[in-house]
């Protein structure tokens, strides 16, 4: 009797024994992007849509203006197993992908939306399978960083490259990046942009290029006498997440977060041109001087450059070609 009793109170207390907690998903995103643009808020977005799918199973944390890694360390620290989502550049995947080095090429793409049409073209779903087989990183959408343009702490005139000779200008880390800089006349110094500000304020650099929102956002336009419109990179900015971390991931969460980066991207999108358009308006209020050059003597430049570095023989053949005759 006494062993039916101690049996029955066993199995009475198994059956209120609290159930084992399923583990919980942290994603950690990290970008340069500062606190107050739209790539953040496409991030933001990311995580409230996937923590209300999935409440309690998925923990999403948004780490802006590389306050968790520094600008140009986030890729290899996906790669490493130390992060689970970024947002990366063609620049930073061309290190490694040198044949598609051409993503990156200045005056490649004519605006907006013709960078979008090509990423969600066939060639932007072979660029994802390659980058995803190669690097590990899948990549879940493609949004808009912005067009980049020429801004000075002075406000000689630019008509031309070679009005910008002897111009310090500062440049995102990678080589790409510092032939970007020859090519526009220029010579590239590479820092993080956390560094950009105070660089400008004390001469150390004469100049950045990014796209007019980002010198508005980063406050650079207080340090800024010239924004001149070159307009040559419209750049492309992935949302991206390393392939373990999204293996780890069900079926359904792998969806949800697609879904919820589409959704992002396309927020992110239209509200980066029209940031352009506004922050345009700031600097005329500023008092910023806007020049306009004719675009085709940096075209030739560019290309020139790209030649000289040796970059358009490793670009894979005939992709140009395709980006172009998307319409």
């Amino acid at each position: 009797m006494k062993k039916a009793l101690i049996a029955l109170a066993t199995a009475a207390a198994a059956l209120v024994a609290p159930l084992p907690t399923l583990a919980q998903t942290e994603i950690r995103i990290s970008t340069a992007a500062p606190d107050n643009s739209p790539l953040s808020d496409a991030f933001r977005m990311i995580k409230a849509r996937m923590e209300a799918k999935f409440p309690g199973a998925i923990k999403v944390s948004v780490h802006t203006a590389s306050s968790l890694f520094r600008q140009g360390t986030e890729l290899p620290a996906m790669q490493r197993g130390n992060l689970e989502m970024a947002s990366p550049v063609t620049f930073e995947i061309d290190a490694q992908l040198p044949e598609y080095g051409v993503m990156s090429a200045a005056y490649l793409f004519r605006d907006a939306d013709h960078l979008i049409k090509t990423f969600r073209s066939d060639v932007g779903k072979e660029y994802y399978r390659e980058v995803s087989s190669k690097m590990g990183l899948v990549i879940l959408e493609t949004g808009y960083l912005g067009t980049r343009t020429v801004n000075l702490s002075n406000d000689k005139r630019i008509e031309k490259p070679t009005d910008l000779a002897g111009t310090k200008m500062r440049m995102p880390p990678g080589a790409s990046f510092q032939v970007l800089a020859k090519a526009l006349g220029t010579t590239p110094v590479s820092m993080p942009i956390t560094e950009v500000y105070l660089a400008l304020k004390t001469g150390q650099i004469d100049g950045q290029d990014n796209p007019t929102n980002m010198t508005r956002d980063w406050k650079f336009h207080e340090v800024t006498k010239q924004v001149v419109l070159t307009r040559h990179l419209a750049q492309p900015v992935f949302i991206a997440i390393a392939k373990p971390a999204f293996d780890k991931l069900t079926p359904a969460q792998q969806a949800e977060l697609y879904a919820a980066a589409r959704e992002a991207a396309d927020m992110q999108i239209a509200k980066t041109l029209a940031d352009e358009r506004a922050a345009i308006e700031t600097f005329r209020a500023a008092n910023i001087r806007i020049s306009e050059p004719d675009a085709s003597a940096f075209r030739a430049a560019v290309f020139k450059e790209y030649e000289a570095a040796g970059m358009t023989g490793k670009w894979k053949p005939g992709l140009m070609a395709r980006i172009q005759a998307i319409k």
